[in-house]
């Protein structure tokens, strides 16, 4: 028996976790981002950056000999963290974020750790589900960081882009579209046949490596796939990237056109690419005996 699998849950689980005051200031910073007129789409790409984990906080632990933050900070002290894996984190990721924004300028690139969440005691979750407003409401390019993969966050991240760009995000309903993803008050004030046009246009999002190569659904669970295989390898704990990679793994399926013909990566339907059906038999292997994530 295979999981039970909702792509959605991600997302969902981010705003069923948020208290009302935290909704209050999730308003607030959106409604800023909103003063923005005009194509926004066209022009703001967002880059997706690990901060707390990544590839360099195992590589960080493998140094120190130590499977854990907390086995980290009994061996090196409370700040070890911070200073090995969240600050060149962040350093690295608004650099590229900078990089990126001098080799394409027609386009604004928003570098999401330049929001000191923790400052303003945000939670994680207030956090994550900010930038998947973000992603859904203005990016029209989602950027990945390298090691993007060893990131729950990250893999999140590409999971919510993915959901879009395979529309499984629809409006056949826009209330029901609403419920789904906890879009409360869904671009406010909008007519409905803008609200049409908005939701097509994330269905328009392209995903694309920190060198530029786009990434396709296919392409990314190959690398979530060898980011867990990699990580259980040297006997780390890869249970909270194995959820959203096998809901990865499903996004086709759960796309209302997938059996219609319709692939966003060029593939002729029902039959995927091979990679993505190798893919899909591999995490299959590894989601059930982690005890089938939902």
């Amino acid at each position: 028996m295979e999981p039970a699998s909702d792509p959605a849950h991600d997302v969902v689980e981010s705003y069923d976790k948020l208290t009302e005051d935290e909704l209050g200031n999730l308003g607030i910073v959106l409604g800023a981002y909103r003063s923005f007129r005009g194509d926004r789409r066209g022009h703001i790409a967002y880059v997706s950056m690990p901060i707390t984990s990544g590839k360099r906080f195992y590589e960080v632990l493998t140094a120190e000999g130590v499977t854990s933050a907390k086995e980290l900070a009994a061996k090196r002290g409370k700040d070890a963290l911070y200073e090995l894996v969240i600050k060149p984190n962040v350093e690295e990721g608004i650099a590229l974020a900078d990089a990126l924004g001098e080799a394409r300028s027609d386009l604004l690139f928003i570098a999401p750790s330049v929001f000191e969440a923790k400052k303003w005691r945000w939670s994680q979750d207030a956090y994550m589900a900010l930038w998947y407003r973000v992603i859904g409401e203005f990016a029209g390019k989602h950027y990945l960081m390298d090691g993007w993969e060893y990131s729950t966050g990250g893999l999140k991240e590409v999971l919510f882009s993915m959901l879009m760009r395979w529309r499984v995000v629809r409006s056949c309903n826009l209330r029901e579209a609403a419920n789904e993803f906890r879009f409360s008050n869904f671009y406010p004030g909008m007519p409905h046949d803008k609200l049409w046009e908005e939701v097509r246009k994330m269905w328009e999002i392209r995903v694309y490596d920190h060198d530029g190569t786009e990434l396709r659904l296919d392409r990314a669970l190959a690398k979530a796939v060898a980011a867990i295989r990699d990580l259980q390898a040297r006997g780390f704990d890869a249970s909270d990237l194995i959820g959203p990679a096998w809901r990865l793994s499903q996004v086709p399926w759960r796309s209302p056109f997938f059996m219609s013909g319709f692939s966003p990566d060029g593939e002729d339907q029902p039959t995927m690419s091979p990679l993505y059906d190798e893919m899909r038999d591999a995490m299959r292997q590894i989601a059930i005996p982690a005890g089938a994530p939902s």
